[in-house]
């Protein structure tokens, strides 16, 4: 249900929503974390090999988030149910302003809601393991999550040697590049496609009726990244996503399920309902992923085409066409 009717403007849970591992603890893994040896050239001889070298260890640490809760109510009088026939505004002959079951209306608007808040929890979350009943449990989301792979961009608009340069940290981290998707906000996805017209990319189709630029891939000296438009992404910062190791962690009430509507008590003329549910974001080891910081948060339209010629000095009139 989550998933289905609140698939309005929530992207990222789009992406993987196919994917909902499950939980019945509060706290749940990531993975381990270690760093490998790094091989090198060995300078051993015969006499120095008759001694074992001393042995070294490599320690494991292991990463974990958790669930929070999300939770709405909606309440239905009595006296709306029973005048669903009543028209505002202008009274067309055979017009149905209303829908047919309020209470499906009702929930339907708060799922999407609870989507729109799950969504910006798992880009802007930042993590927090309570410590009493009290005390809220927070999941982190990718922002908070992603503290390695961080490149500054030092107010600069976004263009693909920046990307190009998160993607190679992400790589010599250890990340895997294969199947990375540029996650922008509107700014920073005009930047890219400004830049794109400066460095000469060709508009349209020849004999077509379509005219503009759209970056959908961006082919880098190392690999290939394409680009997405996301929802609550923190101004000035862009993200490289790894997908294949995000998923949402839900974690069901016995006998009841997750994000499931029931009954409250009476209190007067109506009806109450609560929805309940409870979910948090497994982003694997945050090396697969990465993000630049520091954009210009302005965008601003190219005026014409870079061109490179043989002697600057000679044609300074020709830098720009």
């Amino acid at each position: 249900m989550l998933f289905n009717k609140g698939n309005t403007r929530t992207p990222f849970l789009s992406m993987i929503g196919g994917k909902t591992k499950y939980t019945n603890s509060v706290e749940f893994v990531l993975g381990q974390e270690y760093a490998s040896e790094d091989g090198d050239i060995p300078n051993i001889s015969e006499t120095g090999s008759l001694t074992a070298p001393n042995p070294s260890y490599i320690t494991r640490s292991q990463n974990t988030n958790v669930t929070q809760i999300f939770q709405d109510s909606v309440a239905i009088s009595y006296a709306k149910m029973s005048n669903m026939g009543t028209l505002s505004g202008a009274n067309i002959e055979g017009q149905e302003a209303n829908p047919q079951n309020e209470l499906d209306f009702q929930v339907g608007n708060k799922m999407r809601k609870l989507a729109r808040s799950i969504e910006k929890t798992f880009i802007q979350g930042t993590y927090n393991k309570a410590t009493s009943d009290s005390t809220v449990n927070k999941t982190r989301g990718m922002n908070a999550a992603i503290t390695k792979n961080v490149i500054a961009a030092s107010n600069a608009p976004l263009d693909i040697w920046l990307v190009n340069d998160l993607v190679q940290k992400i790589r010599d981290n250890g990340g895997d590049i294969s199947n990375l998707v540029l996650w922008l906000d509107t700014v920073s996805l005009n930047q890219l496609n400004g830049s794109a017209v400066e460095s000469g990319v060709e508009m349209g189709q020849a004999y077509s009726n379509e005219y503009g630029i759209q970056v959908r891939d961006l082919l880098l000296p190392i690999g290939k990244v394409r680009t997405a438009l996301g929802e609550f992404i923190p101004s000035g910062t862009a993200f490289a996503f790894n997908f294949d190791a995000i998923s949402p962690v839900e974690q069901p009430v016995p006998g009841k399920g997750n994000f499931f509507l029931e009954p409250l008590s009476k209190t007067g003329a109506g009806e109450q309902y609560q929805i309940f549910g409870q979910i948090g974001l497994d982003y694997g080891n945050e090396l697969l992923h990465g993000k630049i910081t520091g954009l210009s948060t302005t965008f601003t339209k190219p005026e014409g085409r870079k061109v490179v010629v043989a002697n600057a000095d000679e044609f300074p009139s020709a830098q720009t066409v």
